[in-house]
């Protein structure tokens, strides 16, 4: 008879969530340090990435498999994109409706 071999390996998002925070903290750490710039600038680009997969990480469910995980995380990644855009596109209107009339 065939016996299932049962593993205690967390899911797979689960792991990558983890990982994700790990990342976050090597990230802030880097920015911490005081000897080098060059690992501060690396640092920083390393936390805009970590934060932003944090941003989707965040909002999946643990217990979800890898394509599950990858499917909805690249979803809220998109979401977070076209939120990016909009408010780029739609700055320099904001900043013209603030200003005062012109009279001529």
């Amino acid at each position: 008879m065939s016996e299932v071999i049962k593993t205690n390996k967390p899911p797979f998002a689960a792991r990558v969530q983890r990982i994700n925070i790990y990342l976050l903290l090597v990230a802030l750490l880097m920015l911490a340090q005081q000897f080098t710039y060059t690992i501060y600038v690396w640092g920083f680009r390393l936390l805009f990435v970590v934060v932003t997969l944090q941003v989707a990480l965040g909002n999946i469910n643990p217990d979800w498999n890898s394509k599950k995980t990858f499917k909805k995380t690249l979803v809220i990644l998109l979401v977070i994109v076209v939120i990016f855009a909009f408010s780029i596109f739609v700055t320099p209107y904001l900043i013209e409706l603030g200003r005062a009339a012109k009279k001529y």
